[in-house]
């Protein structure tokens, strides 16, 4: 080590970063696979789930109609406990200050079902309405300290103030869970905040969860809660429910994400965020065992004559093996040590990329770590030092001690080890490429709406609407305030409609005047919506081009189309086509329906892009005068691009980092094999600088090979990185673009580049040397 220490060096640096990539993939992967494993009674619970069929495709929905609890709890004794959940959507407020509640409604056997450990109260008390059950993050949030059992606080609905009592503070629970809120309160208060709800209703839905202890009556439980069906498919033409599931609890949130189920609660993160830094890892460390692989080897031909003293002193085979493979696994062990103390600051950086999860290391209170950290260093130790020792130990010390056996250069493995880093590194650095131009695509994409200039605030009814409005229309940055019920990226309801005897399911929102100009929505036949036209709120719609194709309509104006079986509307006007769901998810066909200032729930605000700051800090300002006991809502519309352009961005980052580390690692190994190869013809070059050769011609034979493994690396590795490409961002995205021409040709110069910066100043000095100082024989 001390003779080689720059070789070394490198090898053991580019393995702690290769083992810290490993152990942020593991805790990353460990982050899903645990998702919920805190719940003790995770294997006896299971969410009632809805399963409905339309056009011949069967899907299931994770929750159950609001009545349901109630009934499975007074007619199923087999559940012995039964808990729906929904989302509150107040506040609370302390002296002055609101803050965001992120409640939930839960039944009182919520607590008796998951697992909450309690720093103060009882979770008995849950049956209490007046009672809030908080996590100690909101409790410092709100109070600064965890000792706030029986303080009070205002809880805020609409316009109502609530005063409640802490009636429990628990620990925060793990990000991978599926309840995300960071309170609770019994369900019963969710009929005060909504009126509008019946506890006997069967239209409106919620989460429904029950525990069964006996598995054996599993099945008895499923057969029991099916009549519940036709009491929704009473009233829920739209949504007739097939049959009601029974859905494990654990593994759910996963199940939830790979089919793509609706659900109140938190889902796991996709496949692809999964396996991807896996994958990525296992590449670079793939990529810096097989750089020390070639490293050993060159370091190895400067050990010859003691391979062969040794030999002739009686080391059998066996044992030269055993000290190559010991020094390999001595310099792992090196870099494992270092690559732990890397992994932190590479968690710290993967949690800064990505809200909403956070990785915490553990590193020896886990028995799998300990074993995957074992797994890893025997992995690493036996791929880098299984070849050389192998290789290197079957000399004959006379070959060795007479100076007949000519070690160096390159052979068919050095060659394949050092095309397949190439090929790793270029599938790297042309998926950053990609990824940075599908951000570009994605951010100009015409997604049917204006994204830039628009913001949305939510109020409760006409009067709030009409209030608010005439404080906004004050400021002459903006151009123009619309309301409407519902607004694309807000809020959408989904109905099947008909016509003739071809249905389709279709997203709807109800709008209000000026709707399509606030949202700059293109109109491209027909007309809008009439200012206070009765017969336009009765049966006009205007659709989307999508919805058109669906029903094959070339002169869509005029239609007729039945919704719920007995309402007729006629189509109007025909809009371009809006991406509801973002680009994230196909493109659903759309209807709007008008609807008057009586049923407005939002505001919807258009203004000159270079003016929305401006626009929303004035708007948080009057709203704090107009409502000065709620938290602003407003939002920019552009959230879900900017989601978009997150992931975009924080994937482009991931693949330059393992792009740059992987060729750099590559161009250490082609500057090995250049050196093995220079020391092999050392004497070759020397006779051609006698007979005339120039330096070009000696670079030349020099890199002919390099050039054509680095050729033969482009061809492989853009084929592997346009299938990876297109694979990854499909699992991601319904659209994209998939990489162009050029991420393949600025990636391929790009690896040229550096591998010629690698080895050119080796190559020249080689080429330039005095042919004197190699020819002449001691």
């Amino acid at each position: 080590m001390m003779k080689n220490k720059l070789f070394i060096f490198i090898n053991v640096m580019g393995l702690a970063i290769s083992i810290g990539c490993c152990i942020v993939a593991y805790f990353n992967w460990e982050y899903n696979a645990t998702f919920d494993d805190h719940h003790v009674n995770k294997e006896k619970i299971y969410r009632v789930s809805s399963m409905r069929t339309f056009n011949d495709v069967t899907k299931l929905y994770g929750y159950a109609p609001l009545a349901m609890g109630e009934a499975i709890r007074q007619n199923v004794q087999d559940a012995e406990k039964v808990s729906r959940f929904n989302w509150s959507g107040s506040n609370l407020k302390i002296d002055d200050n609101i803050f965001p509640a992120q409640m939930g409604y839960v039944d009182p056997d919520f607590f008796q079902m998951f697992s909450f450990e309690f720093i103060s109260g009882n979770p008995a008390e849950l049956k209490d309405k007046s009672k809030l059950f908080i996590s100690d993050e909101l409790a410092n949030t709100l109070f600064g300290t965890t000792d706030v059992l029986g303080k009070q606080v205002t809880q805020v609905i609409g316009s109502e103030l609530k005063e409640v009592v802490i009636g429990g503070v628990y620990k925060k629970l793990p990000e991978n869970n599926s309840f995300s809120a960071k309170a609770f309160m019994n369900f019963e208060n969710l009929f005060d905040e909504d009126k509008k709800l019946s506890r006997e209703s069967w239209k409106d839905r919620s989460s429904l969860f029950v525990m069964v202890s006996d598995p054996m009556r599993l099945e008895a439980v499923a057969k029991q809660i099916q009549p519940f069906k036709e009491n929704n498919n009473r009233v829920r033409e739209d949504f007739q429910i097939s049959e009601f599931r029974l859905d494990p609890f654990h593994g759910m949130a996963r199940r939830d994400t790979s089919d793509d189920t609706p659900s109140w609660t938190r889902s796991s993160n996709p496949t692809a965020a999964v396996i991807a830094p896996m994958m990525m890892a296992i590449l670079i460390l793939l990529i810096s065992c097989f750089n020390m692989t070639n490293t050993f080897i060159a370091i190895s031909s400067r050990r010859l004559k003691e391979i062969g003293i040794r030999k002739v002193m009686g080391s059998a085979r066996q044992q030269l093996i055993g000290q190559f493979l010991g020094e390999t696994l001595f310099i792992c062990v090196i870099a494992l040590f270092v690559g732990l103390f890397l992994g932190e600051f590479l968690i710290g950086a993967w949690n800064s990329l990505w809200d909403g999860m956070k990785l915490e290391s553990h590193y020896f209170d886990s028995l799998g770590f300990v074993f995957f950290l074992i797994a890893t260093l025997l992995f690493t130790a036996l791929l880098s030092g299984f070849y050389p020792a192998f290789y290197i130990s079957h000399f004959e010390p006379v070959s060795i001690l007479k100076g007949k056996l000519k070690f160096g250069g390159t052979n068919y493995f050095t060659r394949f080890l050092l095309w397949l880093q190439y090929s790793v590194s270029l599938v790297a650095i042309i998926s950053a490429f990609a990824f940075y131009q599908n951000s570009i695509f994605q951010r100009d994409f015409n997604i049917g709406f204006q994204q830039d200039g628009v913001i949305i605030a939510y109020v409760n009814n006409q009067s709030e609407f009409e209030t608010y409005r005439n404080q906004l229309i004050q400021n002459k940055d903006i151009s123009l305030v619309a309301g409407s019920k519902h607004s694309v990226a807000s809020s959408i309801y989904n109905d099947p409609i008909k016509h003739n005897s071809q249905q389709v399911e279709v997203d709807i929102i109800d709008v209000g005047d000026r709707y399509l100009e606030a949202m700059d929505m293109k109109l491209i036949e027909g007309r809008d919506f009439q200012k206070d036209s009765e017969t336009d709120k009765k049966e006009s719609v205007i659709i989307t081009e999508q919805l058109a194709r669906s029903f094959k309509w070339d002169k869509p104006i005029g239609k007729e189309i039945i919704w719920m079986d007995t309402v007729k509307l006629y189509v109007v006007g025909v809009v371009k086509d809006v991406y509801t769901r973002g680009l994230w998810r196909p493109m659903e066909p759309m209807m709007m329906r008008y609807t008057g200032p009586e049923n407005y729930t939002h505001v919807i605000v258009n203004a000159p892009i270079e003016k929305m700051k401006t626009v929303n800090e004035f708007m948080e300002k009057e709203w704090k005068s107009v409502f000065p006991n709620r938290l602003y809502n407003g939002r920019y519309l552009n959230d879900s691009l900017v989601e978009a352009t997150t992931v975009n961005n924080n994937i482009v980052k991931m693949f330059v980092f393992l792009g740059a580390m992987a060729l750099l690692l590559s161009a250490t190994g082609l500057f090995t094999l250049v050196s093995l190869n220079i020391i092999r013809k050392m004497k070759e070059i020397g006779v051609r600088k006698v007979l005339g050769a120039s330096v070009g011609n000696i670079t030349r034979i020099v890199n002919t090979e390099f050039m054509i493994i680095l050729t033969l690396a482009s061809a492989f590795g853009s084929v592997m990185a346009w299938f990876a490409v297109d694979a990854l961002m499909g699992s991601i995205w319904e659209y994209y673009q998939p990489a162009t021409a050029v991420s393949f040709t600025f990636s391929v110069l790009l690896m040229f580049l550096i591998s010629a910066i690698a080895v050119g100043f080796k190559v020249l000095k080689a080429a330039r040397m005095n042919p004197v100082n190699t020819l002449r024989s001691e």
